[in-house]
């Protein structure tokens, strides 16, 4: 039996590089680094309680999560639901309450560390960034749960590294306490270490251990091979992200996952050394290529549809952006970058990433189920790329049935704010067991074309499908922010 080994955080990569090469980025000069050696000598403490007090204030829960409605249950695989566990997900996202105002779904859970005072967070890629194709991640939230604060602070995604599993977060709060960093250099096999964070959404948690090695060998199944501390301080699912400390309380790590055949702890975890956390967020904060659109990645049954191993969908165009300049459309389907194949809107991210700002590029898409090649030079991406939500379509009077679901037009303020051009149907209500339900459509999902056309009414609709292939038929879904395709079968 293949061992599950992914205690995956999406942290900030904040890399401590030595002095000759502190290139500037832009945490370095909000940063706290202390790079005095521990004192091995030193007689053993009693206790180190004071040192946790000055570490633990900076340690924060992170809930990501969606509010939007409810994700359509399905029955999950043996492997994926190890991996749920894993990454301290629950089983199957909860239904929200309909009458609650609060309609968060709570997706994952994880830790993180407060690094400057003004709210940057270092923690794990994985703790923010869904698996892929359980929600859009344009549509995913993330709360903070910060020491002494009754209520949790929004937080937005600044960045994260594919590569390091680092991501960084972002709340608007000042005179926040932080943590001291250390030079991970200097850390040595044997030295005490501390595992702080939520392990199964307890908080306040620290277990203590000693640095087991320093690993630079593929050693975790399904991480990229990479430079790692070794602990046996107790890390289980809910701990990614969260700081591994030393006995004066700096971070010298960031842990990441785990080695495991139970599912529980075994006494090895494995951390990324805070340096390169560091050095990671450093590389995000460098001008990077720029392609200006909102993603998503198409799900296996829209693939199948063109033929496809997968692929990414434009969800929306940035105005006046490289992409705009270019002339990519809203729902453009992209599945290849420089004749290379892209399966994920992540993978086109970082493919796009890896290329400088002025780069010349080449992107083959569908487009009204034509194939279609297009040229564009990449601007300079923002730190900040996660659109704003636009306004929420509201359900006019008129309706009608098709297929199992209720349509009524979209009004003219609602399809401005979701530029679009004419037309446009609200799902206002969809019927148990019926074509619309099986297609996985929700109430307050609006349809933007069906088969090539944008229907706007539902006769126009009805018209639409008749036109499907083989009785499948293409629908341009706009949920939230993001739009996505979804193959409807009658």
């Amino acid at each position: 039996m293949k061992p599950l080994a992914l205690l995956l955080l999406p942290a900030l990569f904040l890399a401590l590089p030595a002095p000759a090469q502190d290139a500037v980025g832009p945490f370095r000069n909000s940063l706290t680094v202390d790079r005095t050696p521990v004192d091995r000598a030193a007689p053993m403490m009693k206790s180190y309680a004071p040192m946790l007090d000055k570490v633990q204030p900076a340690v924060v829960t992170i809930m990501t999560g969606v509010d939007q409605p409810r994700q359509q249950r399905r029955r999950l695989s043996q492997d994926e639901a190890a991996l749920r566990f894993f990454f301290g997900l629950p089983a199957i996202p909860d239904a929200p309450d309909a009458d609650s105002a609060d309609r968060w779904q709570q997706l994952g859970l994880g830790t993180g560390v407060i690094v400057t005072s003004d709210g940057y967070i270092l923690t794990n890629r994985h703790v923010v960034i869904p698996q892929e194709g359980e929600v859009p991640l344009s549509l995913i939230k993330i709360r903070v749960q910060v020491p002494g604060r009754e209520t949790y602070l929004e937080a937005k995604l600044v960045d994260f590294s594919n590569e390091s599993d680092v991501a960084v977060l972002k709340v608007e709060a000042k005179n926040l306490p932080k943590a001291t960093l250390a030079d991970s250099n200097q850390v040595k096999v044997g030295d005490v270490a501390f595992a702080l964070g939520a392990p199964f959404g307890i908080d306040k948690t620290v277990t203590m251990g000693i640095i087991s090695a320093r690993r630079n060998d593929e050693v975790v199944s399904g991480m990229e091979k990479q430079e790692l501390l070794q602990t046996d301080a107790s890390i289980n699912p809910g701990n990614s992200g969260g700081p591994l400390v030393d006995a004066d309380g700096r971070v010298v790590g960031i842990n990441t996952a785990i080695y495991t055949r139970t599912g529980g702890n075994m006494g090895i975890g494995f951390a990324i050394p805070i340096n390169n956390a560091v050095a990671a967020a450093d590389a995000l904060s460098r001008p990077r290529g720029f392609l200006g659109v909102s993603l998503a990645t198409i799900n296996r049954r829209v693939a199948a549809y063109f033929g496809l191993k997968g692929g990414a969908i434009v969800a929306r165009v940035v105005e006046n952006g490289p992409a705009a300049r270019a002339g990519l459309l809203d729902q453009d389907l992209i599945f290849q970058i420089d004749g290379k194949d892209v399966l994920s809107e992540e993978e086109l991210l970082r493919e796009i990433a890896q290329r400088p700002p002025g780069k010349s590029i080449t992107l083959n898409l569908i487009r009204d189920e034509q194939k279609k090649e297009i040229r564009l030079i990449l601007g300079e991406r923002p730190n900040n790329f996660l659109p704003e939500s636009p306004a929420s379509a509201a359900a006019p009077a008129a309706s009608g049935t098709v297929v199992g679901m209720k349509l009524a037009p979209v009004p003219e303020a609602d399809r401005a704010a979701l530029k679009l051009s004419s037309g446009g149907l609200l799902i206002t209500a969809v019927d148990p067991n019926t074509p619309a339900a099986n297609a996985g459509l929700e109430p307050g999902d609006v349809i933007v074309r069906i088969n090539g056309r944008q229907p706007a009414s539902p006769e126009d609709a009805a018209t639409a499908l008749a036109e499907s292939r083989n009785g499948s038929s293409m629908l341009h879904i706009r949920r939230g922010n993001a739009t996505s395709l979804f193959v409807l079968e009658q």
